[in-house]
Order: structure tokens, then C-alpha cells, then sequence
């Protein structure tokens, strides 16, 4: 199609090679820092993960004294695979051949930006349903963030938890970075940074959560039921948290092209099979502001 400038001149249009890509979330969940897939074996539906109780010790005793028995006990905590995620677009050849782009390779990234942005909304969700809220309602500020934040971790050190990450808000992120100044500390591992923003404040490393907008209200996982489980993360501040208390299981992560029977061209599939567990909910503690 022609463009008409000025009068009777025309000139002639063109497609740009350079795709103009559409805007996803970060990644926030990455293993090893806010998840663990320890338990990923074999290839079950589900995985059964046996907990002992934590408390006190043993009282001393005089030296050759006679053993006092406890009885065998446990817990049995399921993680269910049981949440899938899979979009399907179709790319028929026409639009393929006539574009200067791979539009089937442009597809595909779209596919699995999809799939993948759906996948962490699920394991947001299940975060928060599943950790422990935090007593703590207070809006934070500039002023008060540090010691809020030192005030949480205490509370899961007097719960012998080890809180070792936190996923922040955008708003809370932004009073971290003001409050800190100095003493952030970037991490510029290639591997990580490429995931999100990413730092180390107070002993603990923060990410920054763009899910966490302060507006969502209907982030949705598939309980152990199978029924559909929606979750308002919109007054959630920040979620810290022992990384080895959360598990993300993925069982099938299958990206395919198929050729069509239905129209000349094909379709960009992708599937990701996953389980989320909070394994011990009193390594994660959800803060939210309330009013």
C-alpha cells in the first residue's frame, strides 16, 4: 500500500525485519535462589516428601545411662503435578512467506513467553496461599523498610527458619533501593541477571516481582483437587522466604511446530506440566499492607 505525502507524491511502504517484541514478566522463580526442585525424581504424577518435626533437644543425662525410646513419627507432604500450561498458535504459510521475518520463529518465542509467564503467576499464587502471613500490616516507607525488614527475618529466625531470598513488590522493591543506596549489591552473574533484577541487601538476595503490581487479584493454581484457586496478590508487599521451603516440580516442558491438517501451515504448541508446594510454611512469610 502506497503512503500519499504532500500533495500528489506517493511513496512506497515496507515491512521492518525487526520485530517489536510484547512485554512479559520477569522471571522471578529460579532455582537455587527462590525455589528448589531437590524433590524433581523420577517420574511420578506425584512426589511424597517425608518431614520430621523440628524442637527443642535432648535434656543430658548421667554418662551409662539406659536410652529412653520415642516412638516412629512423621509427616507426609504430596506435591501434585497436576497444573499444566500449553498454548497453541496458528501460523499458516501465506503469512509466513510473505513476511521478512521467521514468523514461525517469532511465534515461537511468543508461545513460550506465554506459557512461561503463565507457569510463574501459578507459582506466585501458590506462594502466597501457602506461606505464613505475617502479622505486620503496616504500609512501608523509605524510613521504616529496614527495620520492618529486620523485624521479619526475625520472626523466622525465632521460628529456626533460614530466610535467605525475598520477592518484592515493585513499590517495595523501589523503597529497598532507596533505603539501602550503598549497600545494595547488584549480582552481575550472567545467569541470573538475564532472569530479572536482582540483588543482596541485609544478608538475604532480593528480587524484584513485576507480577507483584499492586492491582492483580485473580492469579489462579490447581489445588490438590484440581479445582481452579484464585489469589489477590494486589496488597502483598514482599514474600521472604528459606528458598528449600518451596518446591517447583516440572514434569513435561515439550515445545513442538506440527504441521496442520486443517489449513496449509502449521501450529507453535508448547506444554509445561508442574507441581508448587510451600513444604514447611513457617520458612515463608507473606507481608501484606492492609488499608
Amino acid at each position: 500500500m502506497a503512503l500519499v505525502i504532500g500533495g500528489n507524491a506517493t511513496v512506497a511502504t515496507g515491512m521492518s525485519p525487526i520485530v517489536e517484541s510484547g512485554l512479559y514478566a520477569d522471571a522471578i522463580f529460579i532455582d537455587g535462589v527462590t525455589f528448589t526442585s531437590q524433590h524433581n525424581i523420577g517420574s511420578a504424577g506425584q512426589i511424597q516428601v517425608e518431614k520430621y518435626a523440628g524442637g527443642r533437644g535432648v535434656k543430658p543425662g548421667v554418662p551409662g545411662g539406659n536410652f529412653t525410646d520415642r516412638e516412629y513419627t512423621n509427616t507426609v507432604v504430596d506435591i501434585n503435578v497436576n497444573n499444566s500450561f500449553r498454548d497453541s498458535v496458528k501460523v499458516p504459510t501465506y503469512f509466513e512467506s510473505t513476511m521478512p521475518t521467521s514468523v514461525l520463529m517469532n511465534k515461537t518465542l511468543e508461545v513460550t513467553q506465554k506459557v512461561g509467564t503463565g507457569r510463574q503467576e501459578s507459582a506466585l499464587a501458590v506462594l502466597v496461599a501457602q506461606g505464613t502471613a505475617s502479622d505486620d500490616n503496616e504500609a512501608l516507607t523509605k524510613d521504616n523498610i529496614k527495620s520492618k525488614i529486620i523485624a521479619s527475618r526475625s520472626a523466622l529466625r525465632k521460628k529456626h527458619a533460614k530466610p535467605n531470598a525475598v520477592i518484592a513488590s515493585v513499590d517495595t522493591y523501589a523503597l529497598m533501593l532507596e533505603a539501602a543506596g550503598k549497600d545494595f549489591t547488584p549480582m552481575y552473574n550472567d545467569d541470573v541477571v538475564r532472569q530479572g533484577k536482582i540483588g543482596l541487601w541485609l544478608g538475604m538476595v532480593w528480587v524484584e516481582a513485576d507480577l507483584l503490581d499492586g492491582s492483580t487479584t485473580d492469579y489462579t493454581y490447581k489445588n490438590d483437587s484440581g479445582e481452579d484457586t484464585a489469589v489477590d496478590t494486589s496488597k502483598v508487599d514482599l514474600i521472604m522466604l528459606d528458598f528449600m521451603a518451596y518446591s517447583i516440580i516440572d514434569r513435561l516442558d515439550a515445545l513442538r511446530i506440527k504441521e496442520s491438517e486443517q489449513f496449509v501451515g502449521s501450529k507453535v504448541q508448547e506444554e509445561i506440566c508442574s507441581g508448587f508446594k510451600v513444604t514447611n510454611a513457617d520458612c515463608v512469610l507473606v507481608r501484606k499492607t492492609v488499608g
